[in-house]
């Protein structure tokens, strides 16, 4: 298996690999998230993705046969009365293949945000997740994560 960076005409296979996890998020959160018509559906919006400089996405793969992807985004707020300067690398984004999980291309992927923040000079990793993700909840915190938010919604 490998991990390589994202190139601009991979917005195909990104979109593909989105679906699996657009999929479970539609199931739990019908009213939030749109249920994918194909593994077309997020082209444009990876094509788009793909021309920030502050974002990396990375795919791996295996004898040429995309499993996972990974998208992390520079995030930057600057000082203000409240809080310091902020720098860390945000997971927006991670999902490998139902058939492709557990044999350690999460753990990789992971792996490639942590070099990618330490070549920018950022010793943070972020990322949140919807209460209904257990099973990726007990993957980062595999993987070294700690709850440190919590966030409510009320409806109205």
């Amino acid at each position: 298996m490998r991990i390589r960076r994202a190139v601009s005409n991979d917005n195909h296979i990104l979109s593909a690999l989105c679906a699996d996890v657009q999929r479970l998020h539609a199931k739990h959160h019908p009213e939030i998230f749109k249920m994918p018509s194909d593994e077309k559906f997020a082209v444009e919006f990876f094509e788009e993705m793909l021309t920030d400089a502050k974002t990396f996405i990375y795919i791996a793969e295996d004898n040429g046969q995309a499993h996972g992807y990974i998208v992390c985004q520079l995030t930057e707020r600057p000082e203000n009365p409240f809080t310091y300067l902020t720098r860390f690398l945000h997971i927006d984004q991670i999902s490998v293949r139902p058939s492709a999980q557990g044999q350690g291309i999460g753990a990789a992927l992971i792996k490639q945000a942590e070099i990618t923040a330490k070549e920018l000079e950022i010793k943070e990793l972020r990322l949140d997740s919807w209460n209904f993700n257990t099973d990726a909840h007990a993957f980062f915190e595999k993987a070294g994560f700690q709850k440190y938010n919590h966030r409510f919604w009320r409806n109205i």
